[in-house]
Order: structure tokens, then C-alpha cells, then sequence
């Protein structure tokens, strides 16, 4: 079993991140989506053995990375470059190209846990001072993932 704290567009907030410390001591993965993916230079010396992270639009763009765990492969990109915040129909046909099980996306500001095509979609929201932050809590156990949209007040 392993557990994975799942941040993006966290844009400079990092009073909102500092709240998450308990967790991300806790969680096996701290993946961060982009736009402010420095916001995690703060964390590295305390956790940098377990932070992945990918630039966003704002951050310059177009990562993306591949992780296998508990036997999923888990794709984390932004989003921005497929569409996300109109529709899943690019991002769907990317990852049955790249045969990912998990997806975690950002760009949208807006959380969402879903499957489609026996592909899981995540996107745990933003972290900006705007908003009511939220995060993405998820739990990979047996080749499933569990995953849980967290807002912080």
C-alpha cells in the first residue's frame, strides 16, 4: 500500500502548503501539477526524496512524468496542453497511448476524482488564496486506487 498527496496550482501559496506538512511526513509520494511547481523548493530538504513535480503553463509547461506504483502507472502532467478544462477526450486518448491506469492533472482549479474507460482521473483542485484550497488524498492498494478530494477549510 502506498499513499500520495496530490497538489497543483498551489501559485504562491505557501501558507496553504505549510498545513500539509502532517501529511506530506506521512505520504509514500508528494506529486505537485504545476503552476508554481517551485512552491515545493520550500519542502525538498525536509522531503525531496519523495516530491515529484511538473511545470505548469504558468512554470513554463510541458512536463510530464511517469510513475509506477503498487503496480499502476500513474501518469502527472498540468493539463493545459490537452484541453482539460473543456473536456477529458484529449487527455483519455493520451493516456490509453501512454497505457496509463491513474492520470493526475491540474489547470482547471477544479477537483475531480473519476474514471473513464477503466482510466482514473484526478485532479485535486488548486491551493491559491482565492479559493477554499484543496487537495487530493489517494491510497494505491491491490493495482486500485482511492482517492479522496480534501478541502482545507
Amino acid at each position: 500500500m502506498k499513499t500520495l498527496l496530490i497538489l497543483s496550482d498551489t501559485h504562491g501559496n505557501i501558507d496553504a502548503i505549510d498545513k500539509l506538512k502532517p501529511i506530506m511526513k506521512d505520504a509514500d509520494y508528494i506529486i505537485h501539477l504545476g503552476d508554481y511547481y517551485r512552491d515545493m523548493e520550500y519542502y525538498i530538504g525536509e522531503f525531496g526524496n519523495k516530491i515529484y513535480r511538473v511545470k505548469g503553463n504558468c512554470d513554463g509547461g510541458g512536463e510530464e512524468i511517469e510513475i509506477n506504483i503498487e503496480g499502476l502507472k500513474v501518469l502527472a502532467l498540468h493539463g493545459d496542453r490537452y484541453g482539460v478544462k473543456y473536456s477529458l477526450n484529449r487527455l483519455k486518448l493520451f493516456a490509453k497511448e501512454k497505457s496509463a491506469n491513474v492520470v493526475l492533472f491540474g489547470h482547471t482549479h477544479s477537483p475531480i476524482v473519476e474514471t473513464v474507460d477503466n482510466i482514473t482521473f484526478i485532479n485535486p483542485g488548486n491551493m491559491t488564496k482565492y479559493s477554499n484550497p484543496s487537495y487530493c488524498y489517494a491510497v494505491i492498494s491491490d493495482n486500485k486506487i482511492t482517492a479522496k478530494t480534501v478541502y482545507l477549510y
